[in-house]
């Protein structure tokens, strides 16, 4: 139910851009509901959720590139979104009473909110890519149609700004698939490829081969002192005079 949170709000974009343009009430009413289903696909999931992570949506996009269309949900996916289906719903009472364009506004601003609960559910490099671009759409539209003073100026800096942070992402997204290998871009698989030598640093207590056997075997060595092979007796050496 949670990758409804995501379906839900585009359906709800499609359904405004029906409307009339003069259908002010009926765009006010379309959001609302939008959001309120949202945030209740999202508690179901909630309470439905097993503990842990949960692969919600998996299925091949680009086989070609190891690129999948996955949605997984753990805790922290979970918070944010509620916390993102509480804010749509706050948002759209806060601006129910836009005057100009009522049907675009709704429609850029549950854009807005798909693209945040795609965000949040991605569990591919390159989907979470492409569901953060397409937040960084709405909002640009969004300050520079409905914003106050000096509206086109912060739209085209946030814009500029994203775009930045953008680059910045995408080159972390590369490397990280050049590193392993140009095969996956999933983050289950990313987390478990082994990185180079030239890469680790150092090894914490945790990554020693004791603390390895402690985990196999179910105890922790948490706040133990790390194994150490015992001291060589201290040579002794006799010197004889014949």
């Amino acid at each position: 139910m949670l990758a409804w949170t995501i379906y839900i709000s585009f359906l709800g974009v499609a359904v405004l851009m029906l409307l009339p343009a003069s259908s002010a009430r009926a765009a006010r009413g379309i959001a609302l509901t939008t959001a309120v289903l949202g945030l209740a696909f999202g508690l179901n999931g909630i309470l439905t959720h097993p503990g842990g992570l949960q692969i919600l949506v998996r299925a091949p996009w680009i086989p070609d590139l190891g690129i999948d269309y996955c949605l997984g949900a753990d805790g922290i996916s979970l918070t944010l979104v509620l916390l993102t289906g509480l804010a749509a719903i706050v948002g759209i009472l806060f601006s129910w009473n836009i005057e100009t364009r009522q049907r675009e506004f709704f429609a850029f601003y549950l854009a807005l909110i798909g693209g945040v609960y795609g965000v949040f559910l991605s569990f591919d490099l390159f989907l979470l890519f492409v569901f953060y671009e397409l937040a960084i759409i709405p909002k640009y539209f969004l300050i520079a149609i409905w914003g106050s003073t000096n509206r086109e100026y912060g739209a085209m800096k946030l814009a500029l700004y994203s775009f930045i942070g953008s680059a910045m992402v995408l080159v972390g997204i590369v490397s990280a698939y050049v590193i392993a290998g140009s095969k996956t871009m999933n983050l289950l698989e990313l987390s478990q490829y082994p990185f180079p030598a030239h890469f680790n640093i150092g090894r914490s207590r945790w990554c020693s081969s004791a603390s390895r056997s402690s985990r196999a075997s179910g105890r922790s060595t948490l706040g133990r002192r790390p194994a150490t092979s015992p001291r060589p007796p201290p040579l002794r050496c006799s010197l004889r005079v014949s």
